[in-house]
């Protein structure tokens, strides 16, 4: 796999690969590119560029990583073996590289009075969102006790012409919050948008404290990402972002809550969303917006990749007889059907237990190898003819669920439930196929017709 410069590197990749489609029609950013974006969203569809943007010289370009194909060439991977190979370079640390000079030596730089909807095509996605909303923005700031510079991806809504709402739910930038909160200082943050989408998935993803992502993010490309300093405040961020806002926190001000269409397809307002201070927006010339619609396939590609990679790992390491491991799409991570090597009911709910245990798991269900996790069908029949409500079902209530699940109690609380879809017995259960031999040999004529098929 090649490695990306940035943005318009891999954007002209997947133009190359036949995964980019242009649109010349000319747009407005509110409701009219979001509702283009989440139709192709519903479904695996090419990215979209959007050439004209309706009282903006800049493009805007979305669904970028909507399949699990593109999701592995962003990521340098192969498609088939994405968890393995990337589970075999996550312990990799490259550090940052800084290079000299200011962000870009071709850029527009605005300060003082900024009006950030003047310059950014900032989508307003949803009818009953409370504005323009960054989906694709992601913000560092730096730790006060520990000088590390944290990472994260966060939602901001534009409160002003120079204002940002920026909802701060989960660490570290939660945690580093607090200590700005407690100290009563200033929080200096920058947010990039546009960048190497590899470094953008590192942003989401689970370190140890005091890691720096950037330094994931060089361990994942085998190389140094190069940074530079901001312009304003006292943060190094990608060099290459096609758009730097800078700005900065004030602890003692309000905290407002805005209104977002979220990844789990419902309105949700969050509290604790402090304002941004914009000091600075710095743009490269030629710049390409990214729009990232909240619920999508691409969100939900990226919310299983990062939470695959926490769960499948430590899964298989406490449940060896565990094989294989499937996110359902449509629900951001939360139903998991996994197969298991096993007769052993104790062992089996075991396994549902400590999947449960997960935060963002809401849904466990276990299958017995001869059933494919990754068939809809396959699993809704191993439910129908191997399970019992009464015999294999476990509910656990009041755990820990994921905040934009609108169905939990106060304090994200949920009801989570375990599912035993293997066979009560090995007798009678005896899963119905053809000869092996004989299926072996019809296959080139099984594979043509598939493929009549589908055209």
């Amino acid at each position: 796999m090649r490695a990306f410069s940035g943005l318009k590197d891999f954007i002209e990749y997947l133009r190359e690969n036949g995964e980019l489609l242009t649109l010349s029609n000319s747009l407005s950013p509110k409701f009219e590119i979001s509702t283009i974006l989440s139709e192709l969203g519903k479904k695996e569809a090419p990215a979209l560029l959007f050439e004209k943007v309706k009282g903006y010289s800049f493009p805007v370009v979305g669904n970028l990583l909507g399949t699990k194909k593109r999701l592995s060439m962003a990521l340098r991977v192969d498609q088939d073996h994405l968890f393995e190979d990337l589970l075999r370079k996550i312990d990799r640390r490259f550090s940052p590289k800084p290079v000299p000079g200011p962000v870009s030596k071709e850029s527009i730089t605005k300060k003082g009075r900024i009006d950030l909807l003047k310059h950014l095509p900032v989508l307003t996605h949803y009818s009953k969102d409370s504005g323009p909303y960054i989906t694709s923005g992601i913000t560092s700031a730096r730790d006060p006790e520990s000088g590390v510079i944290a990472r994260g991806l966060h939602r901001m809504e534009v409160r002003g012409k120079n204002q940002l709402g920026i909802s701060l739910l989960n660490p570290p930038l939660s945690d580093i919050y607090a200590k700005y909160k407690r100290e009563n200082r200033r929080m200096e943050v920058a947010t990039v948008i546009g960048v190497d989408p590899l470094i953008l998935i590192s942003f989401i993803l689970k370190v140890p404290p005091g890691t720096d992502k950037l330094s994931v993010a060089g361990g994942l490309m085998g190389q140094a990402v190069p940074i530079s300093k901001a312009r304003t405040v006292d943060i190094d961020i990608p060099a290459r972002a096609e758009v730097v806002i800078e700005g900065y926190i004030d602890p003692r001000g309000k905290e407002e809550d805005g209104t977002l269409g979220e990844g789990s397809g419902y309105y949700m307002a969050f509290s604790k969303s402090p304002t941004v201070h914009v000091t600075a927006l710095t743009c490269q010339k030629g710049a390409i917006y990214q729009a990232i619609v909240p619920w999508s396939l691409e969100v939900d590609n990226l919310l299983c990749l990062v939470h695959g990679l926490d769960f499948v790992p430590k899964m298989k390491r406490e449940i060896p007889s565990l094989k294989r491991i499937h996110f359902i799409p449509g629900t951001f991570g939360s139903h998991v059907v996994m197969s298991i090597e096993t007769d052993h009911k104790g062992e089996i709910r075991r396994a549902l237990s400590l999947a449960l245990s997960f935060t963002h798991i809401k849904k466990a269900v276990i299958v017995d190898e001869d059933v494919n996790p990754k068939d809809d069908q396959e699993v809704e029949w191993a439910l129908a003819t191997r399970f019992q409500g009464d015999r294999d079902l476990i509910v656990i209530p009041d755990l820990r669920g994921q905040p934009i699940d609108p169905s939990s109690k106060e304090g994200f609380l949920t009801t989570k439930i375990g599912m035993d879809a293997t066979r009560p017995k090995k007798e009678g259960f005896e899963k119905v196929d053809v000869p092996v031999e004989v299926k072996q040999r019809l296959a080139p004529i099984l594979g043509k017709l598939m493929r009549k098929e589908k055209k």
